[in-house]
């Protein structure tokens, strides 16, 4: 068992398209494992949605979570847990990081059907997170490659990678989920917003400003913090030096903690 607290990355879709992005990436993990576990869960919208342009299915989004068809899943499925999953970690074992590729379904979660089935279609949320099993893999100095697809009642499920690390955050009682994509923080009024308190996300959904991807972010930020994690943060991969900047609480995002406010001096241009 880990007696550290773990490190929880969530890496978006587009966060490590930039050339030589993922084998950055894993030089500072390499770095960051040997004083803390770390645990990442991946996405993979953008290349889901091109493979399903390339199979003719059109993708559709409902508040920034994927609409599921049947034939929509078994791209998210090949995709995700398949081709992406599998290059990230060829990627990190590449830059001398001891990776394990696995998804949600592979004993990591149990996964309920969406509340929205109606609506979203063969998706799920996160019920209950083994954290024996992934404190056994961090205390063997492994490193998990997680995939959001997971699976209910012997049926596959596609889960927002948002909501899967939030749920491992929280859980794992980690000291920072950071949740990087290809935006920089939420940004109000076209200025970037460093800090906001939990408990006021509920609030910050009505504004008009927060749309698409961002919602669930904020959302997700908000569950990991409430439910264990010390704090949360949304950012954008910025070359070498993100991560560690990000744990020590270097600005560059927006950072989720419960009693923060937004005073005069909380975003910035």
């Amino acid at each position: 068992m880990t007696h550290r607290a773990p490190l929880v990355v969530k890496l978006g879709g587009r966060a490590l398209e930039a050339p030589g992005a993922p084998a950055e990436l894993a030089l500072e993990l390499a770095s960051l494992v040997a004083e803390q576990p770390v645990v990442l869960v991946h996405g993979g919208g953008a290349e889901v949605t091109r493979w399903s342009e390339k199979l003719g299915i059109a993708a559709r989004f409902h508040d920034g979570l994927r609409v599921t068809s049947p034939e929509t899943l078994e791209i998210v499925v090949a995709v995700l847990a398949g081709l992406a999953n599998k290059r990230l970690v060829a990627a990190l074992r590449a830059g001398g990081v001891n990776a394990i590729g696995l998804s949600a379904a592979d004993g990591v979660a149990d996964i309920v059907p969406h509340t929205e089935t109606a609506t979203l279609g063969e998706v799920g949320t996160v019920g209950t997170i083994d954290a024996r099993f992934l404190e056994e893999l961090l205390s063997a100095g492994r490193v998990p490659v997680l995939a959001s697809v997971g699976a209910h009642a012997g049926k596959l499920l596609n889960v927002n990678a948002d909501d899967l690390a939030a749920g491992l955050a929280g859980t794992l009682g980690a000291s920072m989920l950071v949740l990087l994509s290809d935006t920089p923080g939420l940004r109000l009024h076209a200025k970037l917003v460093d800090k906001v308190d939990a408990d006021s996300i509920e609030t910050l959904l009505a504004h008009p400003d927060v749309t698409g991807g961002m919602r669930p972010k904020l959302l997700a930020a908000a569950s990991a913090v409430r439910q264990g994690a010390a704090r949360a943060v949304i950012a954008a991969w910025d070359g070498p030096g993100t991560l560690r900047g990000l744990a020590q609480g270097a600005a560059g995002g927006t950072f989720v903690e419960r009693a923060a406010t937004l005073a005069s001096g909380g975003a910035r241009d």
